[in-house]
């Protein structure tokens, strides 16, 4: 039996262009990409961090790897995001399968 679970990280990303270039940051998690575009910068910026969050759920390191980059667990609580910021929704697909119990 197949289940899909899928988790959702709402993150902020900044982009500023340099010659020919956009550059895009999550500050966040200490993420930096590069695009020929606004739109490809962000898009690869969103691609890392879903690459960085499914990276660490696969190795079973993700409290670690947040708890190294100053994030401390908290309750709903709503923060502002820095000016000339964006939001990024990042979805973290993952797929388990569940054995088949023996029946005797």
């Amino acid at each position: 039996m197949a289940a899909m679970i899928q988790a959702q990280y709402t993150l902020f990303g900044c982009a500023k262009r340099e010659g020919d270039w956009y550059i895009a940051q999550c500050p966040p998690l200490d993420l930096t990409t590069q695009g020929r575009s606004l739109a490809e910068a962000k898009q690869n910026l969103e691609e890392a961090a879903s690459l960085f969050f499914i990276s660490c759920i696969e190795r079973g390191t993700l409290d670690q790897a947040l708890r190294e980059l100053g994030f401390v667990k908290v309750g709903n609580h709503a923060r502002r995001m820095p000016h000339n910021s964006f939001k990024m929704v990042i979805p973290v697909p993952m797929r388990f399968e569940k054995a088949q119990p023996c029946l005797a």
